[in-house]
Order: structure tokens, then sequence, then C-alpha cells
């Protein structure tokens, strides 16, 4: 991540933050010490990357924490795009949601990290619900572009099942078995659901 256009330079070399890397060590400092706890100073201890720098990228701790669901939503997006016509929709709506879950080294190093912190801090499990609306509905017009005929409601309905429970197959993986995909983890559980049409 480079500054935004319009952010005043230094004189030298160009400001660079490696939010992967911030991502990380931020994880792993809530899971010690906890998010409340954590001052910012504590932050930029933790990372090498002075309070103001991260102050100019992430307004609040939580934008840290909430990082990885934009680029998980990318991902649902690309892969539900790549998907032909003819897959059962099924089939298409759980291979994108494992996609978005990511077979990426660095996204699965962080992801148990990241689910303990925000299925168990409050500020956080607050935020959930507007965290995940775009990575819904993402999910639910994809599914009303295959079921026209079903309700927008329906459809949303639907996404948030899918949501809820990958998040649960994600959970269940930090838990019991982090050692293996956590994609492939989702995938494997979401087999058990099913889109049904209703007869006419």
């Amino acid at each position: 991540m480079t500054l935004a256009p319009g952010m005043p330079r230094r004189r030298g070399r160009p400001s660079v933050l490696d939010t992967d890397d911030v991502v990380a060590k931020a994880y792993r400092l809530w899971s010690t010490h906890g998010f409340a706890a954590t001052s910012w100073q504590d932050l930029a201890a933790a990372t090498g990357v002075s309070a103001r720098t991260l102050l100019r990228h992430f307004p609040s701790k939580s934008d840290i924490a909430w990082l990885g669901v934009e680029p998980a939503t990318e991902r649902l997006t690309a892969a539900l795009a790549a998907t032909a016509a003819d897959v059962p929709l099924g089939d298409a709506v759980r291979h994108a949601i494992a996609e978005s879950v990511s077979h990426e080294p660095h996204v699965q190093r962080v992801s148990a990290d990241w689910l303990r912190l925000i299925s168990s801090e409050p500020e956080l499990v607050a935020m959930a619900p507007a965290a995940y609306r775009p990575w819904i509905d993402e999910l639910a017009g994809y599914i009303g572009r295959r079921l026209p005929e079903a309700p927008a409601s329906v459809c949303r309905a639907i996404a948030t099942a899918y949501q809820a429970a990958t998040f649960d197959a994600l959970l269940s993986w930090a838990e019991l078995a982090p050692d293996i995909d956590s994609a492939d983890a989702v995938e494997e559980a979401l087999r058990w659901l099913t889109i049904t049409v209703p007869a006419p």
C-alpha cells in the first residue's frame, strides 16, 4: 500500500506499508494482550511502523482487524465471474466461497488468529454485520442473476446463510485443524448445503 493521492509526502523515500506484515503482527499482539488493551504505541513497537504512519493508513484499530474482508470480496467476485453458466448453482457458490477464503500461504498464516479475534472481541463482533455486507451483497446478486424468479430477500437470506456457514466452518478449522488448507475445509463443509428451487 502506498500513500493515497494528495497525501503529503516527506522528502526522501516514499512511505510504503506492508499491510500483510502489519496485520499478522497486530493479530499476534492482540491475541496476547487483548484488543482493547493494546495501544497504537504497542502496535508501533510490534510492527516497526510509527504510530503516526499507522494512523495515517488506519483510522481505527478495527480497520486493521477487518482489512481482509475487502480482498476476500474481490476474490469472491472474480471467482463468480469466471464460473461457467452451466455449472450447478450450489457448486458455483461453494467453489467461489472457497476461493474467497484463499489458498494463499500468507492468508492462511493469519487466518486462525483473525478468526479468534473477531469472534471474541465485543467491539469487532458488533461490527461483523456491516463488515460482511459487501461480501453478502456480492453473493446475493449472483444468486439473483442465476435465479431470476427468486425474490431479492430470498437471495440475500441464502447468501447470509452461506456466510454464517462459512464463518462457522472457519472457526472449526482454526480450533481443530489449522494445519490443513482453510479454503479446502470450507469447501468440504459447504458440500452439506444445497440450493433447492421450489416447484411451481
